[in-house]
């Protein structure tokens, strides 16, 4: 390698839910109807994955084949789709509900 040069990271260098995480910006996301959200898959225009809120848990789930043969077997699992509903999910409420007030009178309290 040449003096002054850096290396750019190679995929190796990141871990899988780093590489999830990544692809998730990649992947469209709308709200479902009547519950939940659509991940669109990011490489067949006719796959779209459903998500939403198991109630006993009270985390997300995704019907996608990788969450379901990883995430039933580690509860912290996060496929790219439930990384890409949470990015999604986190940007409407700062955009729609977030009150830096509310924030502000929870810590004086």
């Amino acid at each position: 390698m040449k003096a002054g040069k850096t290396r750019s990271p190679k995929k190796e260098d990141f871990t899988p839910a780093e590489q999830r995480a990544a692809r998730a910006s990649r992947i469209e996301v709308s709200e479902a109807d009547p519950y939940g959200w659509i991940a669109h898959s990011e490489s067949d225009d006719k796959q779209n994955y459903h998500l939403f809120r198991d109630p006993a848990s009270k985390r997300l789930v995704c019907t996608c084949a990788d969450f379901i043969f990883r995430g039933d077997a580690n509860p912290a699992y996060e496929c790219k789709h439930v990384s890409a509903v949470l990015k999604y999910i986190g940007r409407r409420y700062l955009e729609q509900d977030y009150n830096p007030l509310r924030q502000q009178q929870q810590h004086a309290a």
